[in-house]
């Protein structure tokens, strides 16, 4: 069965007007702004499990004061059932020939975006929200990305 994409269209449209509506008519106050990302919810996670059974006091957003953040979770255990009905699941090596690299890399885009304080769709939230930061945080992406695509072609055509 193949989703027509007007029809997903219409499904984000009516998803987005009735969340709006449901802010606005019925004080219903999801966090503001905040979006899908694999650095936060696991960080969120940790900060919920750490605080209700260690008891410490990190900062934790008001989403999540009852129940954890199990946005990750359910990510990890969907992609590993798909993976698995399709047989792709398995150990795979990594492409990449300094394999240290890829790790530090990885270590620091988690943490850089940890430091940014979300993620792509956190930024185009905050500024649909009319957040002067939200919009400063989406243009450094952008032109951070537009970097990135040409230091890699000029390394390619070296």
């Amino acid at each position: 069965m193949r989703i027509k994409l007007w029809f997903a269209g219409i499904t984000g449209l009516v998803i987005g007007v009735s969340a709006a509506a449901a802010q606005a008519f019925f004080k219903v106050q999801p966090p503001v702004a905040y979006g899908y990302c694999m650095v936060c919810h696991p960080g969120t996670m940790v900060a919920w499990l750490m605080n209700n059974y260690l008891g410490t006091n990190f900062p934790i957003s008001r989403a999540f004061v009852l129940f954890p953040s199990l946005l990750a979770v359910g990510v990890i255990i969907g992609a590993v059932v798909a993976a698995n009905k399709n047989k792709e699941i398995g150990w795979r090596t990594s492409p990449a020939r300094k394999k240290y690299m890829a790790v530090l890399f990885g270590f620091l885009i988690a943490n850089f975006a940890l430091i940014a304080a979300g993620c792509p769709l956190r930024f185009g939230l905050l500024v649909s929200y009319g957040s002067v930061s939200g919009v400063i945080l989406l243009v450094s992406l952008i032109v951070g990305i537009g970097l990135a695509s040409v230091y890699l072609r000029l390394r390619k055509e070296s």
